[in-house]
């Protein structure tokens, strides 16, 4: 995997050099990545609605590299390397960039999607309660979003992580777990909990909801927002119009983006419906935010503190 990442990284650092030394911008490298909370950026590239707003915003002549990526390690592996210019991907990863020394900034969401990570069980399972799950095995991704949520959950039910047999998986392996009966109960996010969950193998224990929001920030590399906030500003404006086709138009957009997501369309547009389609960034946000950097802390995933005002560009929050 590192191999991967370090290709990748390499390989952006060409389109990087791209740059021109003044002011406007020849070329914008974002990064995307195909899964269900990315919705509303997917849709915006599968529609064309970037190349319009900059076209509108006169920046026509600006071109647009979009590059793929599988998760949030790699993204970070890119920005650091100053190949990428613009990406969202999720608040853990976005979190330990910024404290790692990585030159990122918060500008907008991709989305909120408190009831898009749950703890689920097996439909017949005999656990029917959270607090059923001491001395169990439970299972999601170590120093992940899902981490936090999964201490929330528990101490929500009066228990500690301690109080149950913790492992550490990736999402395709809690899946294959939780059907082998290998485990009792797993934490886990989209595709994965609402194929589950239209399939019938799942129940889900506990989501998100009044717990943690599951926030996907949108993040630009410091010095591009610095130097070109006329191109951030249109790439959010089409990023606020795939939301809006989201929240308006669901089924329609499920059929566009299914074959992306890896979902039946009607699995799609059940998996859109655990979301908060909004880009933009409030202050709760930002202070859920600092606690998972607390969190972080608190767990040894970041070796030193920061205040998210310093990591939120709030120059881009109202658009």
């Amino acid at each position: 995997m590192l191999k991967n990442i370090a290709k990748t990284a390499t390989a952006l650092v060409a389109a990087a050099l791209l740059w021109s030394g003044s002011a406007a911008a020849e070329t914008v490298n974002i990064g995307f990545m195909p899964f269900v909370p990315y919705s509303a950026i997917l849709l915006a590239k599968q529609k064309g609605w970037v190349d319009e707003e900059f076209t509108k915003a006169g920046l026509k002549d600006v071109e647009v590299k979009w590059h793929q990526f599988a998760g949030g390690p790699p993204v970070n592996e890119a920005f650091a390397s100053g190949a990428l210019d613009i990406a969202a991907l999720g608040d853990t990863p976005s979190l330990i960039a910024f404290a790692n020394g990585i030159d990122t900034r918060l500008v907008g969401l991709a989305c909120k999607g408190a009831e898009a990570e749950a703890l689920i069980v097996l439909k017949d399972s005999s656990v029917k309660t959270v607090k059923d799950l001491k001395g169990k095995k439970v299972a999601t991704l170590r120093g992940g979003n899902v981490h936090e949520l999964l201490v929330l959950v528990l101490a929500e039910a009066g228990l500690k992580i301690s109080d149950v047999e913790f492992l550490n998986l990736g999402l395709q392996d809690m899946g294959i777990a939780l059907t082998k009966g290998d485990v009792d109960a797993v934490l886990v996010w989209e595709p994965l909990l609402t194929k589950l969950d239209s399939e019938g193998v799942s129940r889900t224990l506990r989501d998100g909801a009044g717990l943690k929001s599951n926030l996907n920030p949108i993040v630009a590399l410091g010095s591009f927002a610095a130097k070109h906030p006329d191109v951030l500003k249109a790439y959010l404006q089409a990023v606020k119009r795939g939301a809006e086709a989201l929240r308006s138009d669901p089924a329609g957009s499920a059929q566009v983006l299914a074959p992306v997501v890896g979902l039946t369309p009607k699995q799609t547009e059940l998996a859109f419906s655990r979301f908060e389609w909004k880009p933009t960034v409030t202050e709760a946000d930002q202070a859920e935010l600092a606690d998972s950097v607390k969190f972080l802390l608190d767990n040894h995933f970041i070796r030193q503190t920061f205040e998210v005002s310093n990591f939120a560009d709030q120059a881009f929050f109202n658009f």
